[in-house]
């Protein structure tokens, strides 16, 4: 599994979890009695799916701002919010802990109800849409890793100056595709100056290349063409 699709995952992941509490509350909505033991089912699926998207989600989005560049300012503040997110939702109960009450009760002498109840609500979206934005940033990287060496490979084939195959002909239809494809002004590489088409970085590899060279005539010097 690639890091673009651990994050498309984690955001599926992400979105699902709130399913039990939806399933619940439009049942509610239409006075439709739910099994206290279904109830508790439901709940304990989304509770326990809501901890793994958001440590999981913390923990992807922490990995993606230090190894991808691509949007990294956004990424970062993407992380902060879902960390705060997830730290929001388990302060109550730290509280609830040091003060030996409930978090219910530590929620109502606060009048934190409906803050912690839209926080535990949108931490989902936060995350998912952390994680598809990280997965694109990864996607973006990539390509951006793979257009750098191609490019390179063709504006060393194509950059030829005119007439660099000599009286011996023109270059081969690979070479002159690749010339064609190529915008105007690229360094130029060096050709064989013996007419076989190749391409060299550097004027020594183009010389040792000569020693070999099947259109090289014999008793040829290596000395530059006339």
């Amino acid at each position: 599994m690639t890091s673009g699709s651990a994050g498309l995952r984690i955001a599926l992941a992400a979105i699902l979890v709130q399913a039990p509490r939806l399933v619940l509350v439009v049942l509610d909505a239409d006075r439709l009695p739910v099994p206290a033991a279904a109830e508790r089912t439901l709940l304990v699926v989304a509770g326990v799916g809501t901890a793994l998207v958001l440590t999981g989600g913390n923990l992807y989005l922490a990995h993606t701002v230090a190894q991808v560049r691509p949007w990294r300012r956004t990424l970062a503040a993407a992380w902060v919010l879902v960390l705060a997110a997830s730290g929001g939702l388990v302060l109550p109960l730290i509280v609830a802990g040091i003060s030996a009450r409930s978090v219910p009760q530590v929620l109502g002498a606060g009048r934190l109800e409906w803050t912690w109840s839209l926080l535990a609500a949108i931490a989902h979206e936060l995350t998912a849409a952390g994680c598809v934005l990280a997965s694109a940033a990864w996607a973006a990287q990539a390509a951006a890793a793979g257009a750098g060496p191609a490019g390179a490979l063709v504006t060393g084939a194509a950059a030829l100056p005119a007439g660099s195959a000599g009286s011996e002909g023109a270059l081969p239809a690979g070479a002159a595709a690749m010339a064609a494809t190529m915008p105007q002004g690229a360094a130029p590489g060096i050709a064989c100056r013996a007419g076989c088409g190749r391409i060299f970085v550097s004027q020594q590899a183009e010389i040792a290349h000569l020693r070999h060279c099947p259109r090289r005539r014999p008793g040829a010097g290596t000395g530059p063409a006339n």
